[in-house]
């Protein structure tokens, strides 16, 4: 019969069993012990249920795993030095204007490396010399002839191969038929977790990578925020460009750097031996060992910092191009960064959202403050032309406009749900200068 007492026995009855099932959940755990003269663990733990937190704890890799992330540094990869390596370049009939990566990149192979060069003509002689540099060890080959490598370069079995294309060509190469022979032959070909691949001027290459399974956590990636110029005159044959800025310092004092260069993969120390030993060769640094320009780290981390520069070039070239229009001069990322601060703003904050809501890539904390310092201060930025090129389209604000804006739009029609374009400002502007009236109308 129902009383004024029944929700408090309600209440104590509801408090017992869940105080019950506490104490029946937590019993495992507390009655489980081993002993030293006891071998058969798998018996023990058919007596009582172990947890999944045990099966975690257990695992010695995943506890040094977290240990190395509290450190902040990488787990479970042996750096190795600087050794003979090869060399994939790219030859194309209409090359790209130097920059100071590229030079970087062309006085980092060594006599001791072996070069391929891939052309899209077919090869009919063997060049005696590459930029001043004798060539016996150079093969050049089609981009459709079969992508050999050597047994051994220099008695070194397993090597680095570097893959040098430009980002324009990168396409073209990861969907030539001898590069998805070698990964789709069974089992898949050693070399491929050898691919090193650099990438630099905020170009996006994931789509073109990931769809043709390169580029992941297994092969080494490196992200190159600095460069070389010749010197017109001096003693050292070329000068550093460095992007890397400091922002202050932080709660412990230290210094907070942004736009340094990182790299991570197997052969992410061999890397970065051969980027700072040619900057030091060519540029005359003597700063003794414990100089670095590139850092170790993770991949979820090169991938974050490739998408921040991702979204600083694709948002100030945007920007800067549409504000060109009215005052008819073009402008640089300085110019972009000081004069149109709040549009930038908004603009870097709608294209992380929107990276969050797809790829699951969150900025870390002041990436804005990052962003705006890197093309008011940075020396790879803030003197570049902010403009929209064709050239660069289809990994810059291309990208973000087929894989984010366009993608959303044709899985809403499909689900026949409407949603709004996850990038409205960004296809506003283009709109601006013409880019996407037709897909909008």
């Amino acid at each position: 019969m129902y009383s004024a007492r029944t929700p408090l026995l309600l209440l104590c009855i509801a408090c017992c069993t869940l105080k019950a099932q506490c104490f029946s959940f937590h019993r495992p755990l507390a009655t489980f012990k081993s002993t030293s003269s006891s071998t058969n663990t798998r018996g023990d733990c058919d007596k009582v249920s172990c947890t999944s937190l045990q099966a975690i704890w257990s695992n010695e890799q995943a506890v040094q795993d977290y240990r190395d992330f509290l450190d902040n540094k990488p787990s479970a990869v042996d750096w190795k030095p600087d050794q003979p390596s090869c060399f994939v370049v790219f030859e194309s009939s209409s090359p790209e204007p130097s920059n100071p990566q590229q030079e970087l990149i062309k006085e980092m192979i060594k006599e001791t490396d072996h070069v391929i060069t891939l052309t899209l003509d077919d090869p009919l002689t063997f060049p005696d010399e590459i930029e001043g540099k004798k060539t016996d060890h150079v093969n050049t080959l089609s981009i459709d002839d079969p992508l050999t490598f050597p047994d051994e370069i220099s008695g070194h079995e397993t090597y680095p191969i570097y893959i040098l294309t430009p980002p324009d060509s990168l396409q073209t190469f990861a969907s030539s038929s001898p590069v998805q022979k070698l990964r789709k032959m069974y089992p898949p070909s050693p070399h491929l977790e050898d691919f090193c691949f650099l990438h630099y001027g905020g170009r996006i290459s994931e789509s073109i990578l990931r769809g043709n399974n390169l580029g992941g956590s297994d092969q080494t990636t490196c992200l190159l925020n600095l460069g070389i110029k010749a010197a017109s005159s001096g003693l050292r044959s070329h000068n550093l460009i460095n992007g890397e800025i400091v922002l202050g310092v932080d709660a412990m004092g230290q210094k907070k750097i942004a736009g340094k260069s990182i790299t991570c993969g197997k052969w992410a120390g061999s890397l970065k031996d051969r980027i700072e030993t040619t900057v030091k060769a060519t540029c005359g640094i003597d700063e003794g060992d414990n100089w670095s320009v590139v850092d170790l780290g993770f991949y979820r981390d090169v991938r974050r910092i490739l998408f921040e520069y991702g979204i600083l070039s694709s948002a100030f070239n945007l920007i800067g191009e549409v504000h060109s229009k009215t005052t008819s001069e073009p402008m640089t990322y300085a110019t972009v960064a000081l004069g149109y601060t709040d549009e930038c703003v908004e603009m870097i904050q709608e294209l992380s959202s929107c990276l969050r809501g797809s790829l699951a890539v969150t900025m870390m904390y002041g990436f804005e403050e990052r962003v705006m310092e890197l093309a008011e201060r940075g020396e790879m930025w803030k003197s570049k032309i902010a403009q929209v090129e064709e050239e660069g389209w289809e990994s810059t604000n291309g990208w973000w406009l087929n894989e984010m804006s366009l993608a959303t739009l044709e899985k809403a029609k499909k689900a026949r749900i409407p949603l709004p374009d996850p990038l409205e400002m960004h296809s506003e502007y283009l709109g601006f200068i013409g880019k996407n009236v037709e897909v909008f109308e």
